[in-house]
């Protein structure tokens, strides 16, 4: 009698972040089921991304009962006893929302709930050069509605985020080599440094041990609006103030889905750094890039270099991120109508217009699952 087939072993991959490398696009791939891993299966539990699960984890750590923090570890528990009934070989959970839990807990999370869950977990996470994250950074804050950015100028966004030391790297990343060890990844979200120039394919490569694969369809999310896009969303947000945060990163990236299916405008231009900026994020972060590359790349300059590429590719003078600066008048004023009547449809209570924008994103996302032969 032939002996029992030994089962498979499987690994649960999470997928940190950071935010602005990428991680849309990785998970959007994934969502649409664009993935096959050769001779390999992968279980990915999210119709988009597993961001509540930032949340959920901030939650259990903050909790300062016993009750309190069973009460937060159960959509903990629900996610690792849907990881362990899978029978695939890999688990991937995606959700840059985990650049803001410390790695700690996060470690003590994974010991509690997910350790069961499978055999082996890994942890991948990805990290932007300090220019051009800063510069991303404050286009997306513009696009989701932060109030501070809708204020603000690049160069006082900027100093802003020094003073708060929030892209200073090196201490969050050595905590999560600390606690995971050789478990833990770290990729250099720089192109020339990406397995065959995709950001999707380095992870895939990286995430799932160099196995073979193949990716259908089209991977890449279009993120990026161009200036005068950004300054377009910029007069809706500023109307969408007394609105909640949540309901402003909505209409953000309902936004952003609806001109990526747009052909390009005439004008696109794109948000760039000066000079004398760069120039002081240079002196700013010259000290974290280069332990950055000691302790994750082999003391390769990768994140020293990109700070001078910044400064070499920075234009001479600032950029405006005044509406007014790049919108003709009649397009300002059709614009401010047209956001203003907007704000008073979205103060419609009984509707839960997060929940219908975030779901014109998932639908797009499980069209793509849907046979060709089911569209027909």
């Amino acid at each position: 009698m032939p002996a029992p087939e030994r089962p498979r072993r499987k690994t649960l991959i999470f997928h940190i972040g950071d935010h602005k490398t990428g991680s849309t696009s990785v998970q959007l791939a994934f969502a649409k089921g664009q993935v096959a891993l050769d001779g390999h299966s992968v279980f990915y539990p999210a119709r988009l991304a597993s961001n509540t699960l930032g949340a959920q984890c901030r939650a259990y750590g903050n909790a300062e009962t016993p009750e309190t923090r069973q009460k937060a570890g159960r959509p903990l528990q629900k996610l690792a006893a849907q990881i362990q009934a899978s029978k695939a070989d890999f688990a991937l959970v995606s959700a840059e929302a985990l650049e803001t839990v410390p790695a700690a807990l996060f470690h003590e999370i994974a010991g509690t709930f997910f350790a069961g869950a499978a055999d082996e977990i890994r942890i991948i996470g990805y990290v932007r050069p300090h220019a051009a994250r800063i510069l991303s950074s404050f286009a997306e804050r513009i696009k989701v509605g932060t109030p501070r950015a809708l204020r603000s100028d690049l160069d006082s966004f900027a100093a802003r985020r020094k003073e708060v030391g929030e892209f200073i790297y090196l201490p969050r990343f050595a905590a999560w080599r600390e606690h995971f060890a050789d478990r833990f990844t770290l990729r250099p979200m720089i192109r020339s440094q990406l397995y065959q120039g995709d950001v999707v394919s380095d992870f895939i490569h990286h995430a799932f041990g160099g196995l073979g694969f193949t990716i259908s369809g089209e991977s890449q999310a279009n993120e990026s609006l161009c200036l005068e896009d950004l300054m377009r969303l910029k007069v809706l947000q500023k109307a969408l103030l007394h609105q909640s945060k949540d309901l402003r990163l909505k209409v953000g990236w309902e936004f952003s889905r609806l001109a990526g299916h747009l052909p390009p405008a005439p004008a696109r231009t794109r948000l760039q750094l000066h000079r004398a900026l760069a120039k002081t994020l240079r002196d700013s972060y010259l000290e974290d890039a280069r332990n950055m590359d000691r302790m994750f790349f082999s003391g390769e300059p990768l994140m020293e270099n990109e700070l001078h590429t910044a400064v070499k590719k920075a234009i001479a003078k600032p950029q405006s991120t005044a509406p007014a600066d790049h919108l003709s008048p009649s397009e300002l004023h059709g614009l401010t109508l047209m956001a203003g009547m907007t704000s008073g449809l979205l103060d419609a209570g009984e509707v839960n217009w997060p929940a219908f924008l975030h779901g014109k994103r998932v639908r797009d996302a499980e069209a793509a699952l849907q046979p060709a032969s089911a569209a027909e």
